[in-house]
């Protein structure tokens, strides 16, 4: 009578963890700063080094303002024969997380924006929001509609970010 028993037992406690193993899995998040299946790399127009100077951002970084091409300025344009491996490297930054809490809701500082021939963009910055660094990525229409945002703080991704920064651009970043 105790092998019947044992067997439930054992049942019951594999079943547990694979149900607790699919659930902490299911409160994983996808935290990325560019997705290679977007867009084909024939539909880029432009990737450019950029500072975006957005008050908004310092005073109520919670607000989600509407992107303003008037304060963007290009530093610099990058060949366009670094495109691939740019943004190869890009979709590497980043991985599966927890949830992270948002720190920003629209972009501020430094960073990269991706053009796109039908007119959409991807705009990542980097800002420093309370003595907090993080990072903001918007993916936007062509009528500078947020599609998706995220404005996290998560260092290693800020580090790997300035640093692919530094590999492709001549300028320094902040």
């Amino acid at each position: 009578m105790k092998s019947p028993k044992i067997f439930f037992l054992f049942s019951t406690l594999c079943f547990s963890f694979l149900l607790f193993a699919c659930v902490n899995f299911a409160w994983d998040y996808e935290f990325f700063l560019y997705y290679l299946d977007d867009r084909d790399i024939s539909e880029i127009e432009q990737i450019s080094l950029v500072n975006y100077i957005n008050p908004v951002n310092e005073e109520n970084p919670s607000e989600n303002a509407q992107y303003d091409v008037e304060k963007l300025i290009v530093l610099e344009t990058l060949n366009s024969e670094d495109y691939e491996n740019f943004l190869g490297e890009l979709s590497e930054i980043g991985g599966l997380a927890g949830r992270i809490p948002e720190v920003v809701s629209s972009p501020n500082g430094t960073g990269i924006l991706v053009t796109y021939q039908n007119g959409g963009f991807t705009l990542i910055t980097v800002s420093t929001v309370n003595d907090v660094d993080c990072i903001f990525v918007g993916r936007y229409t062509s009528n500078a509609t947020i599609e998706e945002y995220f404005g996290i703080s998560w260092p290693e991704m800020i580090n790997d970010f300035e640093a692919l920064i530094d590999k492709y651009f001549d300028m320094e970043t902040e």
